[in-house]
């Protein structure tokens, strides 16, 4: 008999160790925020936002060691090889309504599998909105995680615990490799409770009153900006705002940022003609300063010029560190930016350098240990082999290195988009 798609597999296990370890180290920083209120009484549902492709399922799996179910779009699984693989490694197949009338069966049967991974007690993941956008805003939920929800309920029974668990994934960049997430968790919603203590609703009213709570509880752990046609100069301006704050203050810049973004909204409900011209200013700003190939992160500092020296003198002391990087994993970032260039989503970018690191990188550590304890002493090939398990980071980090450097010296002699910034900052500020 096959093995079921949340049983133990012990070869899984061996990968979701490496695997774990290098989605950690995906990200200069990974905070998960929340972890004590993920309950462990009953089965649980994540329903994170979707924002980022791959990498929002592997967040949600990286945070504890708890075995967990994904779904992903069918289409995906056309050929039998790869269906082998996303089997393989707990991912199932789910039909969507834009798919056809005719794949709605299939849908009904993932429905029920999820259902029976619920019922053995294994925790489950939906991208509930079922698509992904690198924005700071949130799709409608679709209906998959309330049906999945209390079909799980109806076959474990009003006794046993059910949760969904809305969280919030916060990016930095969704289009930086090596940059930081915020994973916010939120209150647990306990399906089972809120049905029983509702036995006059209807069934519809009962999932629809799920999907509303779900969106509500991811809103409430995202930045979260209305979608419309203000949304590129709010989070420049929100960006500004926030600016003062080490980016690697996750929690300070998440909460500057939702506070930046509450004034704004108010702006506009009070004054839509500051508002107006306020979004006319950052939109201006944005273009410019994207143009002039400069960071915020460059123009908060108050002397770009120091920082620029020292960020020069860092890249010429590291730089014997970075040439051994670069060579020693020549196939695994030249095989990454050849593969991201000739797709077009870049949302998919990292997911696909995350990925191609996590799967080639240790075969190729294992060949290096072959050749290093091979032709020098075993200490040396001990160290050698320590430089290289995060080598393929390394080389990343040295060419953000030196795009902030750039970046850093031509905020120098900007001293227009500076003083534009600071204007910015302060209008911000009367608000």
């Amino acid at each position: 008999m096959a093995k079921q798609i949340y049983e133990d597999d012990r070869l899984y296990d061996f990968c979701r160790c490496i695997t774990d370890f290098y989605i950690h180290h995906s990200f200069r920083k990974l905070k998960y925020d929340g972890l004590d209120k993920i309950p462990t009484d009953g089965p649980i549902i994540f329903a994170p936002n979707h924002c980022n492709a791959l990498l929002d399922p592997l967040a949600v799996l990286a945070l504890d060691k708890s075995r967990k179910v994904f779904v992903a779009r069918a289409d995906i699984f056309a050929k039998p090889a790869i269906h082998r693989i996303l089997t393989f490694l707990k991912i199932m197949p789910i039909n969507r309504r834009r798919d056809g009338i005719r794949n709605m069966t299939k849908a009904e049967e993932t429905i029920e599998k999820s259902i029976e991974v619920l019922n053995n007690h294994v925790n489950f993941c939906i991208l509930c909105e079922g698509t992904h956008r690198a924005m700071h805003s949130l799709l409608p939920i679709g209906k998959g995680i309330a049906r999945v929800a209390c079909g799980a309920h109806a076959k474990l029974g009003p006794d046993t615990p059910l949760y969904i668990v809305p969280m919030g994934l916060d990016y930095a960049d969704y289009f930086r490799f090596r940059n930081t997430l915020l994973v916010k968790i939120g209150d647990p919603i306990n399906v089972a409770s809120y049905i029983e203590e509702h036995p006059d609703r209807s069934e519809h009213d009962i999932m629809e009153d799920i999907r509303n709570m779900v969106g509500d509880g991811i809103r409430e752990q995202l930045v979260y900006i209305p979608d419309d046609d203000e949304y590129e100069p709010t989070w420049e301006l929100s960006r500004i705002a926030s600016g003062h704050i080490s980016p690697m203050n996750l929690d300070g810049r998440f909460d500057a940022n939702r506070e930046a973004i509450a004034k704004i909204e108010r702006l506009r409900a009070t004054d839509e003609g500051r508002a107006a011209g306020l979004f006319g200013k950052a939109r201006a700003f944005a273009k410019d300063r994207k143009a002039a190939g400069l960071s915020l992160n460059s123009l908060r500092l108050a002397s770009p010029a120091v920082r620029a020296l020292l960020c020069t003198l860092l890249a010429l002391v590291t730089l014997p560190l970075a040439v051994f990087a670069a060579v020693t994993t020549l196939p695994i970032w030249l095989a990454n930016e050849i593969v991201v260039s000739k797709i077009k989503d870049d949302a998919f970018h990292n997911s696909f350098r995350c990925g191609i690191i996590t799967i080639i990188w240790p075969l190729l550590l294992v060949i290096w240990a072959v050749v290093l304890f091979c032709t020098v002493k075993w200490y040396w090939a001990l160290a050698t082999l320590a430089l290289l398990i995060l080598a393929p980071m390394a080389v990343y980090d040295y060419a953000e290195l030196l795009r902030m450097t750039l970046s850093h010296w031509k905020c120098t002699f900007s001293s227009g988009l500076r003083r534009r910034y600071i204007e910015l900052k302060k209008e911000l500020n009367n608000i």
